[in-house]
Formats: structure tokens, sequence, C-alpha cells
């Protein structure tokens, strides 16, 4: 389900850009000095919707985490505030669905070229290893 609404967000919409995508969605994206450990967070507010990423990231980083929280608005409506570590590699259903929307909506129609690996294929696109590594093997198919 994360990889099919990250797909069709992208068909509706023409883009993968997480930032475009928040903005056509009313979602309101911040970036602001946070502890280290943390990359970001979406919250919801009474009928506003946020993102705030850590502004000291890497620009790759911020991209991963925005998609990231744009998937946790878009898959648990029905809580309120997500918290993004550093680390993204986590046994939460919630955590490994957001990461797969995020990995799948960065990813867009790139597939790796033959014999790239998973960390070239990564770096090629600009999308962390940690949220390809997330998605399961029939997302190449």
């Amino acid at each position: 389900m994360p990889t099919r609404l990250a797909r069709n967000l992208i068909e509706t919409y023409g883009t993968n850009d997480p930032y475009n995508l928040a903005v056509y969605l009313g979602i309101d994206v911040r970036f602001e000095r946070l502890p280290d450990h943390i990359g970001g967070f979406f919250t919801r507010i009474f009928e506003s919707a946020y993102i705030v990423v850590n502004y000291e990231k890497t620009r790759l980083w911020k991209r991963a985490i925005t998609a990231h929280e744009l998937g946790h608005a878009l898959l648990h409506t029905k809580d309120h505030a997500f918290l993004a570590t550093s680390n993204f590699a986590t046994h939460s259903k919630v955590e490994r669905q957001a990461n797969q929307f995020a990995a799948a909506l960065l990813i867009g129609d790139e597939v790796p070229a033959e014999n790239e690996s998973i960390y070239e294929f990564a770096k090629r696109i600009g999308v962390p290893v940690e949220f390809i590594q997330s998605l399961q093997r029939d997302f190449f198919i």
C-alpha cells in the first residue's frame, strides 16, 4: 500500500518532489533547529498539518526526511504526531511503512542499472540506502 500510494501521487501531481507534494496537499514544511538525533517530525494541530525537518541535516537527508514524514501524513491519519530519529532502521510497522512510501516516492521511475549494487543505485539517484532497503524485492519488477 505505501508504494502504491506514492506511485499514485506521482501520477496525479506529475512530480516525486516531496516539497512540491506537501504544498499541493496543504502541508506546511519547516526547517528548524532540532537535537542532532532528531531528523524531523510530522504533526497535525487542529486542521493544520506540519512537517518539521532538522535544518542541520544534509540536503539529501532533508529531502528523505520530508518524504518519510509525508508518508506518515498520508498513511497514518488517526495519529497526530510522528518523530523521525537519525536511525531509520526500525521494527515498527508505521515507521517501516513511512520508509517504504519515502523510498517509492523518491525513486520514482528509476531502476537499478544492470549489475548496479543497491549502494551505487542509492548514490546515483540521491536516496538514502536505508530507505531503498525497506522495499520489497518485487518493487523493481
